[in-house]
């Protein structure tokens, strides 16, 4: 387990080729990407790596994207947010384009947001045994920082008339950092990681940081066996929601999906190539399911809770042999006698 931290601000392109001639903007947007940082690890390794973790950490514990199954809505009283999550009821004689069994209410009015950042694992485990997250939840949120650049010839060393550019950069407190597990136990010190090539430090850490959550699975596991309910919660990226054998799907709530495209390089290959296009439901996005099979509860949880396994197979990011970390997730407790406003 290591943690990357780095030196400066980051860029994590949108999935658009760049070309200074032809855009004078240039766009960043964060989510847990794995692929920047298992792309710096590769090649400061020279290895051809996997990633079995990835979130974003500060100290001693780990942050996740909120689920957007949660809202937020202003308190009129004091002007502070307060959470809402849904209850979730059952469809009579009603049918849906997708045929869903289930809808979310959210008892409410009034404009709700999502929580739209990062959630400290303490409160995260509340929302997954389904308990109430309080109200003050502390909440990391990238920052954006605009720089102007100008393209350079490398052949000549001086910069291209009418290649100037403006982009967005990407900051976390500066005690923030990638929490990651490798494939592979790895002694290195720095990581390339990023766009521009941006230094980061390699900090070993000793302890699991997971272990908060995967003592908590068996909690959880019984709680579903007891409603019979689950929901299952994207950590990063993947490219399709799942049928699971055993279960039924039927709720979800997805962020909007994005465009996604990345570097790729081969053996012996200096420059490399871009990827074709992925269409990606995003971190933080909820699928509700209903267990059909008792019996099969041990394995959904051994294969999808705190595992890049929740995607299907495309190349080159999402193979089965050798995952990346995209379609990380874990799976949370669904009561559907409880819900409303926390």
């Amino acid at each position: 387990m290591i943690g990357i931290r780095p030196f400066d601000v980051l860029i994590f392109g949108d999935g658009k080729p760049f070309n200074a001639e032809e855009r004078v903007f240039r766009e960043s947007g964060f989510f847990i990407n794995p692929i920047p940082v298992v792309s710096g690890l590769n090649k400061v390794t020279g290895k051809k790596l996997n990633l079995e973790f990835i979130s974003i950490a500060k100290g001693e514990n780990l942050y996740f994207k909120a689920p957007i199954d949660i809202k937020a809505v202003k308190d009129g009283k004091d002007g502070n947010n307060r959470v809402i999550k849904p209850v979730v009821s059952k469809l009579d004689n009603v049918i849906t384009e997708e045929n869903l069994e289930y809808f979310l209410d959210y008892q409410t009015s009034e404009k709700m947001e999502d929580l739209n950042g990062y959630l400290k694992d303490e409160e995260y485990i509340k929302y997954l045994k389904d308990e109430e997250i309080s109200l003050n939840t502390e909440l990391l949120r990238p920052h954006k920082e605009l720089r102007t650049g100008i393209e350079i010839d490398r052949s000549t060393r001086t910069t291209k008339e009418g290649h100037l550019f403006t982009q967005t950069f990407i900051r976390f407190e500066e005690d923030v950092y990638f929490y990651v597990k490798p494939s592979e136990d790895l002694n290195i010190d720095t990581v390339i990681v990023g766009g521009e090539s941006k230094l980061s430090v390699v900090i070993k850490k000793d302890r699991d940081l997971t272990e908060r959550l995967l003592k908590e699975k068996e909690n959880i596991k019984s709680i579903v066996r007891k409603t019979g309910f689950f929901k299952l919660i994207l950590l990063s990226p993947t490219n399709k929601v799942l049928e699971i054998e055993g279960a039924k799907i039927i709720a979800k709530v997805l962020g909007k999906p994005f465009i996604y495209s990345s570097w790729i390089k081969l053996p012996n290959d200096t420059t490399g190539f871009p990827t074709r296009i992925f269409r990606l439901i995003p971190e933080g996005s909820v699928v509700y399911y209903k267990v059909e099979d008792q019996n099969k509860i041990d394995e959904i949880f051994d294969k999808y809770y705190l595992k890049p396994a929740y995607y299907e197979l495309e190349y080159p990011y999402f193979d089965i042999k050798n995952p990346t970390g995209f379609g990380l997730s874990i799976i949370g407790a669904l009561n559907l006698n409880k819900g409303g406003q926390g």
